[in-house]
Formats: structure tokens, sequence, C-alpha cells
């Protein structure tokens, strides 16, 4: 997403009193974890960061991840059907 789009979508949220939780992309070629440049351009400390892997072999095709500084933790993804 280009900058101007995102400050433009985090205005908007603001002004409809959200607040941002995830952000996701996809990893097609490799590993569904942050890569060096994930986490470079991880701005947003207080958001998820959800990796998906369309690889039909992979054994956890979303992932997600807490980015803080240069480290991450993976988070716990439960899944409820209603």
């Amino acid at each position: 997403m280009a900058p101007e789009e995102l400050f433009k979508l985090m205005r908007e949220l603001r002004a409809a009193g959200l607040e941002m939780l995830g952000i996701y992309h996809s990893h097609p070629n490799g590993k569904n974890e942050p890569s060096r440049r994930d986490i470079e351009l991880a701005y947003f400390p207080d958001v998820a960061y959800f990796i998906v892997s369309p690889a039909p072999a992979a054994p956890n095709p979303v992932r997600a991840f807490w980015i803080h500084g240069d480290s991450f933790t993976e988070l716990q993804i439960e899944y409820r059907e209603s």
C-alpha cells in the first residue's frame, strides 16, 4: 500500500472511532515468517502482522506475529466456527 493511501486510511479509521488490529501480506515463494524487510517496514508495533503462504503443502498457511524493533514473536491464531 502506498504511504499516502495508508495515512488516508489511518485518518478515516480514527475519525470512525476504529483501530487497526492487523496487517496481512503473502510470501508466495518463501516461509511465512517475517523477513528482514518485513521487520524493517513494521511501523505499527501494536498490530498483528499476518503472513500468508499460498503453498499447497504449507503446514501453517496463515501465521501472525508481533514485530517490535529487530525481533518478532509468533502469535497463536484460534479459529472458531460459528
